[in-house]
């Protein structure tokens, strides 16, 4: 009786051994790879509104690195450094250093990340402890990737190899600086694309992820849609898709490939999960999500609090001089009405005794707080370092801007001052506007010539307003920022409708 209760434990402890050895070979042949990804945080380092703040967007990303954490990456989707005062004010550098902190292991150049100069774009790239990628972005004298991006980084996670390529929107061409645009061309995605997955392939790299600031969007069953897709069709051999710019979160597939995005300002982190087979040598499974902070547990980085800490107390020490009190929000839909855009329209309008004022709907970026109105509000809403001109602009050139900038879904509204437009925006370009009128009554006459105002980015074709390129007598009037602030600390009080008539669109049915 004694033996056979020995003779049931060795089998009860080989079968146990068995079982482990089975669980250790399963857990061999197949290894958990886990993307996280941040894209188009634009600079938003600070926790107010909507917004977390990097301490908890590190906090919460830390946490669920440890879930897997020799086989975690973290990646930027572009559009990470530009965007807030508390970014601009030292060129990016420290989203760059929050970055590090986070151990980022590679970022793709946005079309934002033109908002700085090459050379600063140079020094960001030097201060970074990853690399950044823009396998399009290249010399605009020959086909060399352009310095400093790179075309991919190669990582090492759990055993495997894998390589990251970075695209970015051809969309940049339109968006950005066209000065900062001068030293580089963006190509087309699909054109190089598969050029670099084949070369990534031939180094034995066993899985291949795009890191891309291409808009992505999800359509009727989760179908995903939007920029990306044409490219996708003309790739092959890519196990995962991460995107950004059209600040969406999405979560999905294209065929068997998951695709990604997390919104934006750090308001979710993309998560893509692979498993991949050792004895197939390919990825057999993969799953994505995305984990919105708002419906997390909030857990912060302290060291990330303190690093920010005198960061944020030399901004608000520097821009913290009450420029006006407003009576109440002027408030921003960069698709449709925009009370503080009409404000600063007329602002500069009337300041420059123009006809006409210009803006991109998205250069103004919040609104208007009721109270007291610090210079530090006035950045938030204009954080870009734009110049304005006043120009002579004929009429049918005037009328081309209208068309491309009302009622176009690739781009926010145009913002403008001294016109009266009636418009239909479910129509075609060119057939949106039914009538113009002056501030003086008169209807806008297409051979005639008007004095507009408008900022650089404009009259440099930007948003694809090509018509402004043929404004003449082009005259520099400074910085926005300063003529702006100027003129608010001039009215001492702002007390502004709620609403106008400047745009009256066409209703359905109507």
């Amino acid at each position: 009786m004694i033996r056979l209760k020995k003779c049931s434990l060795i089998w009860l402890t080989l079968l146990l051994l068995l079982i482990a050895t089975a669980v250790n070979a399963a857990e061999k042949n197949f290894v958990e790879i886990d993307i996280y990804s941040v894209n188009d945080f634009h600079g938003h380092l600070r926790a107010e509104a909507a917004d977390p703040g990097i301490a908890v967007l590190s906090g919460v990303i830390n946490e669920l690195m440890k879930q897997n954490p020799v086989g975690s990456l973290l990646l930027g989707g572009g559009d990470m450094f530009s965007g807030t005062i508390d970014a601009n004010e030292y060129q990016g550098l420290p989203v760059v250093t929050a970055m590090n902190k986070m151990g980022f292991s590679a970022n793709t150049a946005g079309n934002h990340i033109f908002d700085y100069p090459l050379d600063v774009i140079k020094r960001q790239a030097a201060a970074a402890n990853f690399p950044i990628l823009g396998a399009n972005i290249v010399e605009a004298a020959g086909d060399r990737v352009a310095e400093p991006f790179k075309p991919y980084v190669m990582l090492q996670r759990n055993g495997l190899t894998i390589g990251i390529l970075g695209l970015t929107t051809v969309e940049t061409k339109g968006k950005a600086s066209q000065f900062n645009l001068q030293k580089v061309k963006i190509l087309p995605p699909e054109q190089i694309a598969q050029g670099y997955v084949d070369e990534l392939r031939r180094q034995g790299v066993q899985i291949i992820v795009l890191l891309t600031h291409i808009g992505s969007s999800q359509g009727e069953n989760n179908g995903i849609t939007g920029e990306i897709v044409p490219i996708l069709q003309k790739i092959h051999g890519v196990d995962a898709v991460v995107t950004g710019h059209s600040h969406l979160c999405v979560s999905g597939t294209y065929g068997d490939i998951p695709v990604i995005q997390a919104g934006c300002h750090g308001e979710a982190v993309g998560r893509i999960n692979l498993l991949y087979s050792i004895a197939a040598q390919k990825v057999v499974s993969a799953n994505s999500r995305v984990y919105k902070l708002s419906e997390l547990p909030r857990v912060q980085d302290n060291a990330m609090e303190r690093f920010l800490e005198p960061i944020f107390k030399n901004i608000d020490s520097k821009y913290n001089e009450i420029l006006a009190v407003n009576s109440q929000v002027l408030t921003n839909d960069r698709n449709g009405e925009s009370r503080v855009g009409d404000f600063f329209m007329d602002v500069l309008k009337n300041g420059f005794k123009a006809d006409v004022a210009l803006y991109n709907g998205g250069a103004i970026r919040d609104t208007l707080p009721s109270g007291r109105v610090t210079v530090r509000d006035l950045l938030k809403i204009f954080p870009f370092d734009s110049t304005i001109y006043t120009a002579e602009v004929k009429g049918s050139d005037l009328r081309q801007v209208l068309e491309h900038g009302i009622g176009n879904p690739d781009i926010s509204r145009l913002r403008f001052s001294g016109l009266q437009i009636s418009a239909d925006i479910r129509r075609e370009e060119g057939q949106r506007i039914s009538s113009v009128t002056l501030s003086d009554g008169s209807t806008l006459a297409d051979e005639k010539y008007y004095k507009v105002i408008s900022n650089d980015f404009m009259f440099s074709g930007g948003d694809g307003f090509y018509s402004l390129q043929n404004a003449r007598h082009l005259r520099d009037c400074g910085k926005d920022k300063t003529f702006f602030a100027f003129a608010l600390r001039s009215l001492k009080m702002v007390d502004y409708p709620a609403h106008d008539e400047r745009l009256q669109i066409k209703k359905q049915g109507v």
